[in-house]
């Protein structure tokens, strides 16, 4: 009954009327709350919207129940079409039985059989396919998305000419990973690349599609700080210090910021209610946001729904759910991740040696699953080095160049050979 109750508290959050149809499910699948299913199909119909919780509390009372935390949707999904088969399995036996105790074998194998074929059914889901030969219509289509788009990208600006180049930028289906050791600047990196999508939206007036920057180490006044030094130039140390020389000119600054679209916005875990968040955090997050692009530093930090201690079996029960959200939502997502102790042990060994995608923590399921992989060293205090090891249907092993400016945010596109002299 708790997977049914937890399903039902998933379709009132979404507000959409078809989520049991999108999820192959209908009242028959709810054996235990089938009288809450259809109290809330019959108000849906007739007041073209959702019950409250409150309202569903005092209608049911103890047998509703609303839930802060919920499992994984596809995991009580298939635990509610599991207890059905059960059901239906069970009450099929009992049939079959019945004809057995009147010696009708055939009539009960046949029984069985149908039972059989339609109970897995039931508890399978139905699945899309794509015909290579017949599907052209739409194949002539996509390729036309990119037609004689010259040095146009295909995706969102990474920031850096070459690396749009050879990526396209990041394309909407793209779990990307950016690696490097601590200190070595993945958070100042990342902060960049959500930032340069920003501006690309904002030049283009794409206005309704915020970028998500959800921060697990840093608030969301150091980050900020970050994007105002990077929008304006401001000295990122004078604003954390509080030593502008004028602080009216960042007044004015803030004013006309505020005018500006798309919204930017800065999760931390204070703004989880103190909790480290959850892929299924993750998913609402992007479901009323609807965001442009989404940055998670960092991946090491997220929580688990099943609970799974064994911080293998957690990054990868998390690294699942997140490329399911990422493929379901098309919301390209950047994970920020940590490179293991043989990475800085290279490092020792060669200045500009950036970590290999064995160097990632646990990176037999995230690497995997991603679709671009950039590990980063930061050769002195104005070069980072970043390193495309990998980058799905394109070249690879490819290294990029920044020469930045930290405190003042200017960061500039370095060639392989520019690094040189």
């Amino acid at each position: 009954m708790i997977e049914e109750l937890q399903l039902i508290n998933y379709w009132i959050n979404s507000k959409d009327p078809s989520f049991l149809e999108k999820n192959e499910l209908d009242k028959s699948y709810f054996i235990s709350t089938g009288d809450i299913v259809e109290f809330i199909i019959h108000y849906i119909l007739q007041y073209k919207d959702f019950p409250t919780y409150e309202l569903l509390l005092s209608e049911f009372g103890d047998k509703f129940k609303k839930f802060e935390d919920l499992d994984n949707l596809d995991y009580l999904i298939d635990k509610v079409r599991e207890k059905k088969v059960y059901v239906d399995y069970k009450q099929a036996i009992f049939q079959c039985i019945e004809l057995l105790k009147e010696e009708r074998v055939y009539e009960a194998l046949n029984l069985m059989q149908n039972a059989v074929s339609n109970l897995s059914k039931t508890f399978s889901s139905n699945y899309s396919k794509y015909d290579w030969v017949q599907d052209v219509d739409l194949r002539f289509e996509k390729y036309l998305e990119k037609h004689n788009k010259g040095t146009q990208l295909t995706g969102l600006p990474t920031g850096h000419p070459e690396l749009d180049n050879v990526t396209g930028g990041w394309l909407e289906d793209d779990l990307i990973i950016l690696a490097g050791r601590t200190n070595e600047g993945k958070s100042l990196v990342s902060t960049y690349f959500a930032y340069t999508v920003w501006e690309y939206l904002h030049k283009n007036n794409i206005t309704d599609r915020p970028i998500v920057y959800i921060s697990t180490e840093m608030s969301e006044f150091e980050i900020s700080y970050r994007l105002d030094t990077l929008k304006a130039h401001f000295s990122n140390k004078a604003l954390n210090l509080g030593k502008l020389s004028n602080p009216e000119v960042y007044k004015e600054y803030l004013e006309n910021l505020k005018t500006l679209k798309p919204s930017f916005i800065i999760l931390t875990e204070e703004h989880n209610k103190g909790k480290k968040f959850s892929p299924l955090d993750i998913r609402r997050i992007i479901e009323v946001e609807r965001p442009a692009f989404l940055v998670i530093d960092q991946l090491y930090d997220l929580r688990d729904v099943a609970g799974e201690r064994e911080i293998r079996k957690r990054i990868i029960n998390i690294v699942e759910m997140l490329r399911q959200i990422n493929l379901s939502t098309k919301t390209p997502i950047l994970l920020v991740v940590q490179a293991n102790r043989q990475a800085a042990l290279k490092s020792e060994k060669s200045k500009e040696e950036t970590p290999e995608i064995e160097n990632i923590q646990e990176s037999d399921n995230p690497a995997q699953k991603a679709t671009k992989v950039l590990t980063l060293r930061k050769l002195d205090a104005h070069t980072i080095k970043l390193s495309l090891k990998k980058n799905r249907s394109g070249e690879k092993d490819i290294d990029v160049y920044f020469k930045i400016n930290i405190d003042i945010g200017i960061w500039e596109a370095l060639t392989d050979l520019e690094t040189k002299f």
